[in-house]
């Protein structure tokens, strides 16, 4: 773990603007409920508004399969996105992850086969603690954080949500939990299917 997340994310904030601008931004997903977008993943979308707004940011990526919902949370979070005022050409949206270490690698994925060459990932400092220590140790995807700094977070006013929920629902779904044990799940948060995926890709 990166605990620097934690105590100093401002550090990566001013590391972003010297580094500025990103090709991208990779945005992992959270579970939607009906009728009520959770402060989670409000504060993730309007973190990427925000990145976006100062250009830091020229395009986001939202990740995420409709896991433990039947919504694809990514496509909750690229409307909410566009709703705030990112460009519709500028948002994407991944939606087969079902993991964090599965929204860093199918996003990157999507990066690369946009030409989208300088990535950063922006979410919470225990998210991003967690994706960083995963891929620095494993993956070694290219990719900086912009941990959510929460005192900018504070300042930053974004409208209520208001978005078509439905064009993002999943008929016949069946939740990640009736589909797997938790130990399949626990190796799949630890990115067992992203190994798999890299072994293969470089076969």
């Amino acid at each position: 773990m990166n605990r620097r997340f934690y105590t100093d994310p401002d550090i990566y904030f001013t590391k972003a603007l010297n580094n500025a601008p990103y090709d991208a931004l990779i945005v992992p997903g959270f579970p939607h409920m009906k009728d009520s977008m959770t402060t989670i993943v409000q504060h993730r979308v309007c973190w990427a508004w925000y990145l976006y707004s100062k250009g830091i940011v020229k395009n986001v990526i939202f990740s995420g399969g409709a896991v433990y919902t039947p919504y694809r949370e990514a496509e909750i979070m690229a409307m909410y996105a566009v709703q705030l005022g990112i460009p519709a050409e500028h948002v994407f949206a991944e939606v087969q992850a079902e993991h964090s270490t599965e929204n860093l690698y199918y996003s990157y994925e999507i990066a690369k086969a946009k030409g989208f060459n300088r990535v950063a990932v922006g979410t919470e400092s225990a998210q991003s603690s967690f994706m960083y220590s995963v891929n620095n140790n494993r993956f070694k995807i290219p990719v900086d954080f912009i941990p959510i700094v929460p005192d900018t977070l504070k300042c930053i006013e974004c409208v209520k949500p208001d978005i078509d929920q439905q064009t993002a629902f999943v008929e016949e779904f069946v939740s990640i939990i009736d589909r797997e044990s938790l130990f399949k799940r626990l190796r799949g948060t630890r990115g067992r299917k992203v190994d798999k995926l890299m072994r293969i890709s470089k076969k």
